[in-house]
């Protein structure tokens, strides 16, 4: 009798025990959450594509980026296109992102995690909200902390919430959402290939100007024009930096053009012009601690390069040979002096609709470029030559 009450009393225990542990998972994990090792939005890559509003809000301020007619645009930036890599990129992150562990339900504990209600005070915490077209949310998740991820490189591990559940989890997958505006902007503004260009004029406020050139498509530097003699330059490599810098130039910023008015200001003005007809002018105007600039472009036949004909063999010239010369010594005289063969320039019609396209998407706007470009167009010839000590 006494054995058969040591058993019951033992079972009792463990029936016991198994009853909190029971109750203590149900508390930590919320009936109906992912399980772990499960994606976070289960549904959301079956309707990625669905996806017309990707929202990022912070106690900053709110990002909204939308699409519109096939293309994704920044509303707190004017609709100014959007990088279509970064959103595709986040919105990839956010169906591929996948649950480690359940956290805390209490909401006392949320601050620990970074996951307080957005407009909560003090929160540090961003909401991701996705919509349809329809308005219907997809998906929807306020993030706190994160760290990279212990055994994958590139991943992180960041603790997030489901809008309005109390559930919170370690999640971990490629995730990176930007929480300001102009890290979503469009960058490239100008992209042409560098060789392309046959010369560039730079012209400031005070009228002193820049002129770098190059006299084939094939030519490897740019020249300083009309260096006064006894001068040489500095570095090979900051001339043709100064050409570089305007053909592929990237923006920090953007405004309409009405908000910055380029009439009556110090403006300096980089005009470049290629082998193959176009002709581009970058205004550059430093005010307020940014450098602004508007961009154009038009064709222009008078400047597309014709290669110089063939000079025919002098009569008689083909045959003369040095005797006892080796084929291997003609051969490299030969490379010695051929030139390096001229790139094919594009047809006009190509170049007139690069340019066409060029001016819909600048037309309306003013940009704010990188400091450091903008100290590149500014240089002056005094600038990349090489001063008296050196």
């Amino acid at each position: 009798m006494t054995m058969k009450l040591k058993t019951l009393s033992a079972l009792a225990v463990i029936a016991a025990v198994l009853i909190i542990v029971a109750v203590f998972t149900a508390e930590q994990q919320e009936p109906g959450a992912p399980p772990t090792g499960q994606p976070v939005f289960p549904e959301l890559k079956t309707v990625i594509n669905d996806v017309t509003e990707l929202s990022v809000a912070t106690q900053s301020g709110t990002i909204t980026l939308h699409r519109q007619e096939g293309a994704w645009r920044v509303k707190e930036k004017h609709d100014y296109p959007a990088d279509l890599g970064a959103v595709r990129e986040t919105l990839i992150g956010l169906a591929e992102l996948k649950t480690l562990e359940p956290k805390t339900r209490k909401t006392e504990l949320y601050e620990k995690l970074g996951l307080q209600d957005v407009d909560a005070k003090g929160s540090l915490s961003t909401g991701v909200t996705l919509k349809d077209a329809k308005g219907k949310t997809l998906a929807a998740a306020i993030f706190g902390r994160d760290r990279p991820a212990q055994r994958k490189s590139g991943y992180k591990e960041i603790f997030i919430r489901k809008t309005g559940e109390p559930q919170t989890w370690l999640a971990e997958g490629r995730l990176m959402v930007e929480k300001d505006p102009g890290r979503w902007l469009d960058k490239e503004l100008v992209q042409i290939e560098t060789k392309r260009v046959r010369r560039l004029t730079v012209t400031h406020p005070d009228k002193t100007r820049l002129v770098v050139e190059k006299a084939k498509p094939a030519d490897l530097d740019y020249q300083v024009a009309n260096l006064p003699e006894g001068l040489e330059i500095e570095s090979q490599f900051s001339v043709n930096n100064v050409v570089s810098t305007v053909t592929s130039l990237s923006l920090d910023d953007v405004k309409p053009r009405s908000d910055v008015p380029f009439d009556g200001q110090p403006v300096v003005t980089a005009v470049f012009e290629t082998f193959d007809g176009l002709q581009g002018t970058v205004q550059l105007l430093p005010k307020d601690e940014k450098n602004y600039v508007k961009i154009s472009a038009v064709f222009n036949p008078d400047l597309i390069w014709e290669p110089e004909p063939e000079k025919e063999p002098e009569p008689g010239k083909e045959s003369e040979s040095i005797p006892d010369e080796q084929p291997e010594t003609k051969a490299q005289d030969n490379e010695a002096t051929t030139e390096p063969k001229q790139p094919e320039m594009r047809p006009e019609a190509e170049v007139k609709a690069e340019i066409e396209a060029l001016n819909q998407r600048v037309a309306d706007w003013v940009y704010v470029i990188p400091k450091f470009r903008a100290d590149t167009l500014l240089k002056k010839p005094q600038d990349l030559l090489k001063t008296s000590g050196g």
